[in-house]
């Protein structure tokens, strides 16, 4: 009798940590995402840079017109625009990273749920939607910082 040997897969074709910005947004790493997210193994450096790409889009249109309005007053990338200096870097830059980094977290978050039908697996995967919900309220609140937007907080009865 012969068995089956399946041959091992082969290796993924490494992907770079740096996804370049497009000369205004700054460039993203995947690993500082990794880092500041506490992002787990089991998602890929691919998956993850997808995540982000998507990310960066979002929020880039959120901000569109924002970004026009600074355009327009002769801001050339988003590090130039005026406001004060936060660990280094500008208030903007901060912000906008906290809102790509939250995006993409929440994308994650809500693509990657354990595959399992236990209890602990639904505890896991309910618990991660929760998390998703954090991540995009944290990149609302982000964006709406960005825009000098109140937050506000309405219950409704």
């Amino acid at each position: 009798m012969t068995g089956f040997v399946a041959a091992p897969p082969a290796a993924a074709a490494p992907v770079a940590d740096a996804i370049a910005g497009d000369g205004w947004w700054p460039a993203l790493s995947i690993a500082v995402f990794r880092e500041a997210t506490r992002l787990g193994t089991m998602v890929t450096d691919l998956r993850a840079r997808e995540a982000l790409l998507g990310a960066a889009i979002t929020v880039g249109d959120a901000l569109a017109a924002w970004r026009a309005g600074h355009e327009a007053a002769g801001v050339e990338e988003l590090k130039d625009v005026p406001g004060r200096a936060i660990g280094g870097e500008t208030r903007a830059t901060v912000l906008w990273r906290r809102a790509v980094y939250a995006t993409a977290a929440a994308d994650l978050a809500e693509t990657h749920n354990d595959i399992s039908a236990t209890d602990q697996g639904r505890k896991t995967s309910d618990a991660r939607a929760t998390s998703a919900a954090d991540h995009r309220r944290n990149a609302i609140v982000a964006i709406r910082d960005l825009l000098g937007a109140s937050r506000a907080r309405v219950a409704l009865l």
